[in-house]
C-alpha cells in the first residue's frame, strides 16, 4: 500500500498548544479593530437590535462548547520510551510522557545532561520548556513551529540532495500484518514498528497530534536533526489505525556525501492511566511553571545540550 504524501494534506495545520490553571495569558487587539465598549441599554436589547453582535455571541458560546468536549474527551495515560542507538544494549535516552486533561508533560532524562522537561499546551498554541536545574522556562508558539517546518520543507525540496529533496515529501511502501507489525520502506527511510491499539479512538489522536507537534518542534530546536516529514507519515499510519507504537526502528540510509547511516531503536511502555507519582510530578510541574524565570528560546538554549 502506499502512502499519502505531505502534499495530500498531512499538516495537522490550524492544530495548536498550553496553559495549566493559575496562568493566563494576556490578549492584545490586532491593529484595525477597537475594543467594545458599552452602550446604553441592557445586552438583551443590544444583541436584539444586532444580528451580527448575536452571531459572535453564538459563535463564541459554540466555541466554548466545543472547547469543553474536546477536553472532556482526552485521554489520561503514560508512555515510558527508551532510546537505543545501533546494537547498543545501554540506552543513552529515557522519557516519561503524561497525557493529563488535554496537555502533555515530557520529562526527558539523558544523563549526565540535567532532566529537560517540555509541556505541550494545544489549546493556547505553545510549548514551555523548563530548565528544572537553572529554574528557568521559556516559550515557544506552535505557530512559529509550523512556520519553521514550512520553511524547512520549501528549503529540502529545492535540495540537489536526493536524500534531503526525499525527506521533504516522503513517499512509502506501507505493510500491516495481522499481528500488529507495520512497515514504511523506501531507499533512504524505513521504519518497522511494533504496534498496540490505543485505549480509545480519543488516545489515539492525542497521540498522533502530540508526536506531529514534537516531531517538528524536535528538528527546529536540534539543527542537526533530519526533517519531521518522514515522521508525520508513521504518524498518520499509526492514527488511521487507532494504533500506538510500542517498539519503533529506525534505518536511515543518507547518501555518501552525508557519510552516514543511522540506526535507531525506541521501545514504548505504554500504561492507560496515571499512577501516583505523575500525579505530584505533574503537580511539581504547575509550581514550577507559576515559579521559574521566563526567558528568551536564545538564552534558555545554550545549555539544552541533549537532543530532544
Amino acid at each position: 500500500m502506499r502512502s499519502k504524501n505531505l502534499s495530500e494534506n498531512r499538516g495537522g495545520e490550524g492544530d495548536s498548544p498550553i496553559l495549566l490553571r493559575r496562568l493566563r495569558k494576556i490578549g492584545t487587539v490586532p491593529d484595525g479593530f477597537h475594543v467594545w465598549a458599552p452602550r446604553a441599554g441592557t445586552l438583551d436589547d443590544r444583541i436584539t437590535r444586532s444580528p451580527l453582535l448575536l452571531s459572535h455571541v453564538l459563535l463564541t458560546f459554540v466555541l466554548a462548547i466545543s472547547l469543553m468536549h474536546s477536553l472532556s474527551l482526552a485521554d489520561d495515560f503514560r508512555i515510558e520510551t527508551k532510546v537505543f542507538v545501533g546494537k547498543d544494549k545501554s540506552s543513552v535516552s529515557q522519557t516519561t510522557t503524561l497525557f493529563k486533561a488535554g496537555y502533555v508533560y515530557d520529562y526527558l532524562s539523558s544523563p549526565p545532561n540535567p532532566e529537560q522537561v517540555a509541556v505541550f499546551d494545544k489549546q493556547h498554541g505553545r510549548f514551555i520548556l523548563l530548565d528544572p536545574s537553572r529554574k528557568l522556562k521559556t516559550e515557544i508558539r506552535s505557530e512559529d513551529v509550523l512556520v519553521f517546518a514550512r520553511q524547512c520543507q520549501a528549503l529540502a525540496g529545492k535540495s540537489s540532495n536526493a536524500f534531503l529533496k526525499f525527506a521533504a515529501d516522503p513517499e512509502f511502501e506501507t505493510d500491516f500484518s495481522a499481528g500488529g507489525e507495520l512497515t514504511l520502506s523506501s531507499q533512504f527511510i524505513n521504519y518497522r514498528l511494533q504496534t498496540e491499539p490505543a485505549n480509545t479512538p480519543e488516545a489515539a489522536q492525542q497521540y498522533r497530534e502530540f508526536s506531529d507537534w514534537y516531531a517538528r518542534f524536535n528538528a527546529m530546536s536540534n539543527p542537526e536533526s533530519t526533517p519531521p516529514f518522514a515522521r508525520l507519515v508513521v504518524n498518520e499510519e499509526l492514527a488511521s489505525r487507532g494504533l500506538v507504537p510500542t517498539e519503533v526502528q529506525l534505518t536511515i540510509s543518507a547518501p555518501s556525501k552525508l557519510g552516514r547511516m543511522v540506526a535507531v531503536r525506541s521501545e514504548h511502555h505504554v500504561s492507560w492511566r496515571l499512577l501516583k507519582r505523575d500525579e505530584e510530578k505533574i503537580a511539581d510541574t504547575a509550581n514550577q511553571l507559576a515559579t521559574f524565570k521566563s526567558v528568551t528560546f536564545a538564552e534558555f538554549q545554550p545549555t539544552t545540550g541533549s537532543k530532544r
